[in-house]
């Protein structure tokens, strides 16, 4: 349905008005000449509207003469119409024209990139790995092989288990996930004994392959074996049979934290004044427009960029960029003991929680809050865990 209005747009259509008694006749004889007619409306029984090309239009006269029905335009429509009208304007044609070459020279070019997913790796080092392989705003897109760079940004960037690159109109997009450290896989062929990835005291241990090296309740520290790859076979202790050792260890764990308790708090409030920086992108180069001198002794800067686009995808390489310098006035204040306390206790509780890795269960919390010698009070947090912490190690033969 689309590609038949389009094309009928593109060819020309008129609009029309038949009047007569042999409405039902004239269609016929338009049908048996292979005149085609569309979107017919009857009005009345002696009128109807319908579409028409212009093509068309030219042998509707003899029919209308023969049926005795009055043809009339109510409207024309489509590109020779529009053509006809501008043709006198050369100036106007050829600027349109213009446009149209320059908007696509423009978006066959990348302009933006983003990317998204990293946390722990930084974006400045994607972007500059990136740019060594030659993807990079100003660069044309059509070169960017996505599978070939998102393979190689894999293999150059450590720490990151997927990586996506997608062109979508002058933007690169660019999707990473970070991966986790984890031990380096023991085939299954080889033997290997499960030693401990952390100190911790053992809660239950369940052996499918090997031999148990220790049992519940037992403390060991971290690279301690915890199931042997060397089975003993009776009356032939020294030559022990080596298998690849499987089981589920876990262990009571602890993850510690202290923050100090600080009975002065600082506040930054704004104070209303503020600053604003004013310069322009045009292909990458930044030109400054306005720039005012900061004379604030404390404030704090914030970054606006507004950059033309169509749509979202679509971004055009001009555009502004707008810095605000907002006054800040520094104010102290004194809190209770008990308010820095749970103030203290609370960040040191989630600097411990940053340290436990996902899987572990929490099953206990202690708070202690320790003067040391110079007075100074310390909120002293350790959470308990309860996780595998077997780790493969491959039997060195």
């Amino acid at each position: 349905m689309l590609l038949f209005r389009l094309w009928n747009y593109i060819r020309g259509y008129v609009i029309i008005v038949v009047e007569g008694y042999f409405l039902e006749k004239f269609v016929n004889i338009c049908t048996r000449r292979q005149i085609l007619l569309f979107d017919i409306s009857r009005q009345k029984n002696s009128k109807m509207t319908l579409k028409v090309s212009i093509k068309g239009f030219r042998m509707l006269r003899p029919i209308a003469k023969k049926t005795g029905c009055r043809v009339r335009i109510l409207k024309k429509h489509g590109l020779p119409f529009l053509i006809n009208r501008y043709r006198g304007r050369k100036t106007f044609l050829l600027g349109a024209a213009l446009f149209v070459v320059l908007f696509y020279i423009m978006t066959s070019f990348v302009w933006t990139i983003e990317i998204t997913g990293n946390e722990k790796i930084e974006t400045q080092l994607i972007i500059e790995k990136l740019a060594s392989m030659g993807v990079k705003p100003g660069v044309l897109k059509y070169r960017i092989n996505s599978e070939k760079v998102a393979d190689r940004i894999i293999m150059d960037v450590n720490g990151l288990s997927y990586v996506s690159v997608v062109v979508r109109g002058t933007k690169v997009k660019v999707e990473v996930a970070e991966g986790v450290d984890v031990p380096p896989m023991v085939p299954l062929s080889e033997p290997c004994d499960i030693v401990a990835g952390k100190d911790g005291v053992i809660k239950s241990i369940v052996v499918k392959a090997g031999q148990a090296a220790v049992k519940e309740g037992d403390t060991v520290k971290k690279g301690q074996i915890l199931v042997s790859g060397n089975v003993p076979i009776k009356n032939m202790e020294n030559n022990p049979r080596m298998v690849h050792a499987i089981g589920n260890i876990l262990a009571r764990t602890w993850y510690e934290s202290t923050q100090p308790v600080e009975l002065r708090v600082v506040e930054k409030i704004r104070t209303g004044r503020k600053k604003d920086n004013i310069s322009l992108f045009l292909f990458s180069k930044k030109i400054n427009l306005f720039n005012k001198k900061v004379s604030y002794s404390n404030y704090e800067r914030v970054e606006t960029e507004k950059f033309l686009s169509i749509g979202e995808n679509l971004v055009l390489p001009f555009g502004a960029v707008i810095e605000t310098y907002y006054e800040n006035q520094i104010i102290e204040a004194d809190v209770s003991l008990e308010e820095a306390k749970e103030n203290a206790a609370n960040a040191a509780y989630r600097k411990a929680l940053e340290d436990i890795p996902e899987g572990a269960q929490i099953v206990d919390r202690r708070i202690e809050f320790i003067e040391n010698q110079n007075g100074d009070i310390i909120a002293d947090v350790i959470i308990e865990c309860l996780e595998d912490i077997g780790v493969k190690k491959e039997i060195e033969r």
